[in-house]
Parts: structure tokens; sequence; C-alpha cells
């Protein structure tokens, strides 16, 4: 199945969008900082830096898609830099500066911190998660926090009312509902694996191993629509209900998987095997003609009246072809197949006898 592909192509995307939003807004801020009034040289430095990291980071995850995965922690690591490096900084500034505050100092990424605990709970897994939640919090939010509380004037300015629920409540609310996300994304991941099982299920016989019978039916109105020429081959195992009586149904069991097998090696990757009901197989032959459809027949005939399944001496079948003609639909199709694979069975079996091509009788070969 392609799911596994699938879902690291969107997260190869959403990485990929991630860092390109990074390296704008890094660009962003340089253009404002270099602009100000004021120019700090905190400021100055990490959106510049910033931008060329992430930068660096778009290219090399277009070079070595596979690295998808550390990128993104690269990526959340330097964040987690770029945000405590100001939040310290700043902090300690205000606290050792008379007539300084936070407030004025402090750039506007509260909401960035937000965004960046979001990645984190996405690209960490499991309980290491919680740690590095904690561990950045404490890096970012702590400092400011702790500053605030100790200078209530402000803390109750519009500013640092916002500093203080970005910081605490809203980033404590996103690592509490870390368990939630993690639980949601086990679920969908069962979910998916149910339904690959159900479709496998669907899509395989579970004795053989081949196609069900669903999935031929289905192989088979598709060539049906299509106009290039095709032939449909059903075989039947001969004297199955004796092998069964004889040696016990393990045995024909065993007979069964040994004759899909043997025929699904002996069938190119266009052509089609499926068990279309108890020891009887239908296989679907896409771009062929009649001599073409005979020997694809008469191959598959030889190798079965080779296969050695112990202790049964010999396993041979009947085969019934035809051609897929104009006009035709699936149960035309099938009767003529299923009435030329009658008379190989009247003719002693080992054999195989195609349908009637149209404005002509039919022809066989023997075993």
């Amino acid at each position: 199945m392609q799911a596994p592909d699938t879902d690291n192509r969107y997260v190869r995307i959403a990485v990929m969008f991630l860092l390109s939003l990074t390296v704008f807004a890094g660009a962003c801020a340089t253009a404002i900082h270099w602009l100000a009034p004021v120019h700090r040289t905190m400021d100055l430095i990490i959106p510049p830096a910033a931008t060329v990291l992430f930068g660096g980071l778009i290219v090399a995850l277009i070079r070595r898609p596979r690295w998808v995965i550390g990128i993104a922690r690269i990526a959340l690591a330097a964040g987690a830099l770029a945000l405590a490096a100001p939040a310290w900084l700043y902090t300690l500034q205000a606290t050792l500066t008379p007539g300084v505050q936070l407030i004025d100092l402090l750039p506007p990424v509260s909401s960035l911190f937000v965004v960046f605990l979001v990645m984190l709970m996405i690209f960490i897994p499991g309980r290491l998660a919680f740690f590095a939640a904690a561990l950045c919090w404490a890096l970012v939010a702590l400092p400011v926090l702790a500053y605030l509380l100790l200078h209530p004037l402000e803390l109750w300015s519009p500013r640092g009312s916002d500093l203080m629920m970005a910081y605490g409540p809203v980033s404590i609310l996103v690592v509490v509902l870390l368990p939630v996300q993690r639980g949601l994304a086990s679920k969908i991941r069962r979910l998916a694996s149910e339904r690959q099982r159900m479709e496998v299920m669907l899509h395989r016989d579970p004795l053989t191993g081949v196609q069900s019978r669903l999935l031929g039916e289905r192989m088979l109105r598709e060539a049906l629509a299509e106009a290039a020429p095709a032939g449909v081959i059903m075989l039947d195992l001969d004297r199955f209900k004796s092998i069964n009586d004889t040696y016990g149904h393990p045995v024909g069991d065993r007979v069964l998987q040994a004759v899909a097998s043997g025929c699904k090696e002996l069938l190119r990757e266009n052509e089609c095997i499926s068990r279309w009901g108890g020891e009887e197989f239908l296989v679907i032959v896409p771009n062929v003609d009649a001599p073409g459809l005979q020997q694809v027949a008469e191959r598959l005939r030889s190798a079965i009246a080779r296969l050695p399944v112990a202790p049964v001496r010999q396993v041979t079948a009947s085969f019934g072809t035809t051609l897929i003609r104009p006009g035709d639909t699936l149960d035309t199709v099938l009767q003529r197949a299923d009435q030329a694979l009658y008379r190989a069975k009247e003719l002693g079996g080992n054999r195989v006898e195609a349908g009637p091509v149209a404005g002509a009788g039919s022809t066989h070969s023997s075993g």
C-alpha cells in the first residue's frame, strides 16, 4: 500500500511550508528592525541569522527529502534558541536597568512560542515531548512570567496581560492537550491500519494469496470497458473432490496454494489470476490474440501437471479460454469460458479448450 509514502510526502510538504513561513517572517522582522528608529543588537542579529539558517534547511530538505524529521528537529532547536535568547537578555536588561520596561523591549514573539510548542508536539516522539515542552517553557516563558509577577504595573498593562496569557495558561493548555493529540494520532493510525487490513481481505484470497473473486470481477469489468483486445482463461482442478476425500482437506488446501503460486509465477505483471470459487480460478490476459491466449493457457496447464504436491501423485486442471468481443458483458464472457471449460472436462480433463471465435468453431489442444 501507499499510505506510508503518502504520509511522508505530507510531512515534507508541512515542514517545507513551515520553513518557508519562518524564512518570510525572519526576513520581515529583519527589515522592520533595520528600519526602526531604535536599533537593539539582539534584534539585529537573531532575525537575519534565523532567515539564513532556515533558508539553508529548505535547501537541505529539497536535496535530501529523507532527512525531513531530522531537519524539522534542527529547526525546532534553532527556534528554541531564537525564542530563549531575547527572553533572558531583555528580562535581565529590564531587571537591572532602572526605567527600562520589559514590555517595551521584548519582541512580539509570544504567539510564535505557542506555535513552536505545537510543532514540538508533532515532531518529538512519545514522552520525550513532555520533557522538551517543559524545558522550552522554562527557558522561554518562565523568566518573562517571573519578571511580570514581580512588576505588577507592567503585568496589568495590555502588553503585559497578553504576555501573561500566552506564556502562562495558553502554553500550559497546549502542553496538557499533548496526550489528547497523541491519542487521536494513534487512533487514526489504528483506523488506517484496519482499513488497509480490510482492503487486503477484500482483494486477496486468504488461502491462496491470489486476487479475490471481488477484485477479479472488477478487473474483468475494466477489461470489458477498454477497447484493447484481451482474453479470459477459466481453469478448474480435475477430480479435486477425490483429493479431499482421499488425503483430507489440509492436503487439498496445499494443492490449491501450490496451483495458485505456480500460476502466479508464470504470469506477467499485467496478467492477473483470481480464485473464482472452490478449486476454480480465473485469469485475465490483456493485449492478446487467440493463439497467444492459447499459449498462456497451455503453459499454465503444463506447469500444473508437473507440480509436486505430496502425497498426491499428480495434479491436473482443465482450461476454457475465450477472447473478449465488442459488446460483451461479464455474463457473456464468463458463459463462453465456462462452456469451453465444460468441454475440456467432458473430454477427460488436463486439456485446454477454446471458446468459439465469432463466425468459427472451437479449437482445442490435448494434454
